[in-house]
């Protein structure tokens, strides 16, 4: 076995036999493998392959103007690809050091009030399914891929809560507000025994698809917009979501629960959208001592 996976290509065959089935975007792997790490890497046998041959090869998909995020899907494939033949026994190691790089493509849009209403009303003309899933993702600021995997004994209607399990991160529970609670009653009265929110074939959605990015144009949200950060998609729902709570004075702790976030630096990123919060925090620090201190001096 041994000799027969001994290059990088065969472990990519192995790799795609094993793992691409698994994954939700095979295509994209297996376009990144041909046009980037086959025509360099493919021949060179596994214990072959340095560091300095992964350097190699970022200088040279960077030279061809890849994106940082592009370049950092190349270099995580091919990474995968050896820590896989390595955990297959295929070759002993080690696994060579990767310098990926940075990606900053972290989304920060959120809508307005005006342009939130625009664009419900926009779905409610084209599909009630994608107007009560983008509302009620407005409402709880769950992920589409946790929306789309709820089932019906994740909803409590009498708790008035949704939970969330089998996510990125840890399990949560999520309180429903009324608009929640409203969708999630009726979809649990339609249900027959799938998934929440459903296809009108009764198929479990995958990804927010064309009806929902041709409602966003049609709203012209993302007219004139060349930075895909600020850019409307499904995933600016959880950010208005978040966004719309530390503008109302949630602390960020709050937030933070609220959107399953394993490490509240990721809900720092809203913390811009409160600075009155820091300021009023003090104040009511320095009212509460106020009397204790005034005892003091009178001492």
């Amino acid at each position: 076995m041994g000799h027969a996976v001994e290059t990088v290509e065969s472990a990519w065959n192995l790799y795609k036999e094993l793992k691409l089935p698994t994954i939700r975007k095979p295509k994209t792997d297996i376009q990144v493998w041909e046009m980037h790490i086959a025509p360099y890497l493919g021949d060179k046998t596994l214990d072959s392959v340095k560091s300095v041959d992964i350097l190699r090869l970022r200088s040279m998909i960077e030279a061809k103007k890849l994106s940082p995020q592009s370049v950092h899907h190349v270099l995580g494939l091919l990474r995968r690809i050896l820590r896989k033949a390595i955990q297959w026994e295929l070759y002993p190691g080690p696994l060579p050091i990767f310098e990926m790089p940075r990606v900053q493509n972290e989304r920060t849009r959120f809508l307005t009030l005006q342009e939130t209403e625009k664009l419900l009303t926009e779905l409610k003309h084209r599909s009630d399914l994608w107007h009560d899933i983008s509302l009620f993702a407005l409402s709880t600021g769950l992920r589409s891929g946790e929306i789309f995997n709820l089932l019906p004994e994740h909803i409590n209607l009498s708790a008035k809560t949704v939970a969330v399990v089998d996510t990125k991160s840890d399990n949560r529970v999520v309180p429903l507000n009324c608009a929640a609670l409203d969708i999630a009653e009726t979809y649990f009265a339609r249900n027959t025994g799938s998934y929440l929110f459903t296809t009108i074939y009764g198929n479990k959605i995958q990804f927010a698809g064309k009806l929902y990015r041709r409602a966003v144009d049609a709203c012209g949200l993302n007219n004139g917009i060349r930075d895909r950060r600020q850019r409307v998609v499904f995933h600016t729902l959880r950010h208005t979501f978040a966004s719309w709570l530390v503008q109302g004075g949630t602390p960020l702790a709050v937030v933070s629960q609220l959107l399953g976030h394993s490490d509240i630096k990721m809900t720092m990123r809203y913390s811009h959208l409160a600075p009155l919060q820091g300021r009023e925090a003090v104040m009511y620090l320095e009212n509460y001592m106020q009397n204790p201190l005034r005892s003091t001096e009178k001492k």
